[in-house]
């Protein structure tokens, strides 16, 4: 097993601040300066050959205004209405051409003009004091300043959004015909569905595409009604901003349960989800990670070839070279950049379908921000976040649909194995692609509670066929769920008289139940439920690890396994300490280390500096121990001793370049029961312990040399440091006069 033990405990909630950055999903690297109670409103001014259209978008837009609150960070100026759902806005500092101080005579109104890159205003009125205002626009003008060299790569930036080639379509007819190439390169998916036999790849568009642009996309374009929803988009667009400005308004979200259109999709993906930010601060640093590790392999990038041909298959573009050549990348990207987490089980399937919709780099972001932020731990080796998940929708279904759980325990039908894989490869393994992407829409938008709200409404629609008997157990189970996912399709009511009501198919009722009836399960009851049941599954991840690893040694020696069992929690135990405690994990020259890519993170292995508090647990010789008092109670406190103010600790790296008989820099759990057999059971046996010791220090001959001998010496003195006599001292001194005697 990895060393999922030490990560798991690592857990900690997210402070207020890291709350707040994750919220509009800014970089980890942001930090609030300042908030204060605002108005914002949007004024986009109309020109004056305008059409009536265009007006009535002015006058609507005049009264959408909301209160909340105004955040700045370091290079980000946030708002979020005060129901935390109705207005949001996150706007980089480097996107802002000017900003305008507005009734600036008047007294008690304070209100400033944020005039983005491409010419929308924002309006915002600060609801505070005076002092507190000048304060709060001081550090605005402070932080605009800092943002200077990053304005001029914005231009170059937006270019490649899709949004930018859309609203130019949108500005005159010289622009249609200009971009009538562009358009038929992002758009040919209007000429042909899914199932079309042969699909000649098309020439890549100028703007960031993914793998539909030149395979087609999934589904029935007319049947997705991709031109209205297109329409839709732009007018939300012109009006509201786009990219990296855009403001979700309550239009916003309801154009995104709507179905998103398949060439904006990836960026309204991207955008959601914060990774467009990471993208923008990182630019170039994808390449630069594939250029530097070319030819480079892992047990990653192997487990990545197993999986390539599996990704998707019935996809057309996965039948290409092209299309596979281009997951190999992302996930080879990855794995290089988080070697702990590398490649996992569904995230091939995540990736493959991503890819469709969004290029190399745009994938590779947001697959960043999938397993940091919105699924964390769902895509490591312990699927931890995955299985807390699933005890936390076990109990939501317990709690919402009881009858349906009680028939789940009477039956001993196991929930998780339909529920686990919806969860994993968010519905894209279970339901037809293009209803799995609708959902991914949302939960990009909405977040991780969509996940569990389309469950529910799955189980509660299919609560009637569940009860009637014929459901007893998993493969029945399993059986029923696929037959209602082919059918997402059809019409749910089929036999109605009302012809509205026989267009509503069983995915559009679907969405309806999971939003309407199950929009009480909100992030705040999931994040509670998943404190609830966190500790617990720690544990039961912690124990299959340990059982799993014991069971995985080639040889106990004289151990038995619950010897075993208990090196391995000092193995772990070390680990978690040596990552809590930096400045003692340092190699001999003094510097801290930090893991390298060249490590097997898929075995649980310990370097040196994590071997010193190992043997700090099962050797008293390897540690000091210190009486703390305050007066009322004593306790003794252990620490290793610093290598870097020690030099008579030679024993221990010796020891552990002797345990380390493939000579990887590290040590697992065979290597280490292997090397304590060879010293617990010769106890008994004075000679043996006696020939162990001094071939430690001769690298195995059968004589030393003087300068071995001293060596030796230092380390007798190391290990009998503490003892209360100086007897040890003489027997060293005798040791080394007769040594040099017999030389």
């Amino acid at each position: 097993m990895s060393t999922i033990a030490h990560s798991l405990r690592d857990y900690r909630e997210p402070t207020r601040t890291q709350a707040v950055i994750h919220s509009f999903g800014l970089p980890s690297t942001e930090e609030p300066q300042d908030d204060i109670p605002a108005v914002l409103s949007l004024s986009n001014p109309v020109p004056a050959n305008a059409g009536a259209a265009e007006a009535v978008d002015s006058a609507e837009q005049e009264d959408q205004v909301y209160a909340g609150r105004l955040i700045l960070t370091n290079a980000f100026l946030c708002f979020s209405s005060l129901d935390r759902r109705s207005c949001r806005l996150t706007l980089p500092l480097y996107c802002v051409r000017r900003v305008e101080r507005l009734n600036a005579q008047r007294t008690g109104v304070f209100a400033l003009a944020v005039v983005v890159w491409h010419g929308m205003k924002v309006i915002i009125q600060l609801n505070a004091l005076r002092p507190q205002c000048e304060t709060f626009c001081a550090q605005l003008r402070d932080n605009l300043r800092a943002q200077l060299g990053s304005m001029k790569t914005l231009k170059s930036f937006v270019a490649g959004c899709y949004s930018e080639v859309a609203l130019q379509e949108l500005a005159s007819e010289k622009g249609k015909e200009k971009t009538a190439a562009v358009e038929d390169a992002g758009n040919t998916e209007e000429k042909a569905g899914e199932g079309a036999e042969a699909v000649t790849p098309t020439p890549p568009p100028p703007y960031h595409a993914g793998l539909g642009a030149r395979f087609k996309f999934p589904g029935d374009p007319r049947k997705l009604r991709e031109k209205s929803k297109m329409k839709l988009w732009r007018d939300y667009l012109r009006i509201h901003g786009r990219n990296l400005t855009l403001v979700r308004y309550p239009q916003f979200l309801r154009l995104v349960q709507v179905g998103l259109p398949n060439r904006l999709r990836g960026e309204i993906w991207e955008l959601t989800s914060g990774s467009i930010y990471m993208r923008f601060a990182h630019q170039g640093e994808y390449e630069a990670l594939l250029k530097s590790n070319e030819g480079k392999t892992s047990t990653s990038t192997e487990e990545i070839e197993k999986d390539l041909n599996r990704s998707l298959p019935e996809y057309a573009g996965y039948q290409d070279p092209q299309g596979i050549e281009t997951l190999r990348r992302v996930l080879t990207a990855y794995s290089w950049k988080n070697p702990e987490l590398g490649y996992c089980q569904a995230m091939n399937i995540v990736v493959a379908a991503i890819l469709i919709y969004t290029s190399e780099e745009q994938c590779f972001w947001l697959l960043d921000m999938l397993c940091d932020r919105l699924l964390p731990g769902y895509y490591t080796q312990s699927m931890s976040g995955t299985i807390l998940d699933q005890k936390v929708f076990e109990h939501l279904v317990q709690r919402s649909l009881p009858m349906i759980h009680d028939h789940f325990v009477q039956t001993d039908i196991q929930l998780s194995v339909a529920s686990l894989p919806w969860f994993l490869s968010l519905y894209i393994n279970s339901m037809p692609m293009v209803f799995a992407f609708r959902i991914v829409d949302c939960f990009m938008a909405m977040g991780p509670k969509v996940l569990f709200q389309v469950g529910l409404a799955i189980l509660k629609i299919n609560g009637e066929e569940l009860l009637s008997g014929r459901i007893t157990d998993d493969g029945a189970f399993i059986n029923m769920i696929k037959n209602y996912f082919r059918t997402l399709g059809d019409s749910a009511h089929p036999e109605s008289k009302n012809p509205r009501h026989r267009q509503i198919t069983n995915f559009q009722e679907l969405l309806v139940v999971a939003f309407r009836e199950f929009g009480v399960v909100t992030d705040e009851t999931i994040a509670s439920e998943r404190r609830r049941f966190r500790q617990e599954i720690v544990e039961e991840i912690e124990l299959f690890a340990k059982r799993s690893a014991v069971r995985n040694l080639k040889d106990l020696g004289r151990f038995s396994k619950e010897q075993a069992g208990l090196i391995y929690d000092q193995m772990v135990e070390a680990i978690y300490r040596t990552r809590h405690a930096p400045a003692i994990a340092s190699d001999e020259s003094g510097k801290a280390t930090t893991p390298t890519t060249t490590q097997d993170y898929k075995e649980m292995r310990i370097d040196l500096p994590t071997f010193r508090y190992f043997l700090a647990e099962v050797a008293t010789w390897a540690r000091d121990e210190f009486v703390i008092s305050n007066g009322f109670q004593e306790r003794i406190e252990r620490k290793i001793p610093d290598s870097r103010t020690n030099n008579n600790d030679d024993i221990i790296p010796r020891l552990f370049q002797r345990w380390d008989r493939e000579k990887r820099g590290s040590l697992s759990l065979q290597d280490i029961v292997t090397g304590l057999d060879e010293i617990m059971f010769a106890r008994d046996d004075v000679l043996a312990s006696i020939e162990w010791f001094f071939k430690l220090h001769s690298n195995g001959r059968d004589s030393l040399t003087k300068d071995e001998v001293l060596r030796l010496s230092e380390s007798l003195l190391f290990m009998f440091r503490n003892e209360n006599s100086d007897g040890h001292l003489g027997a060293v001194s005798q040791l080394i006069s007769a040594s040099f005697q017999n030389s």
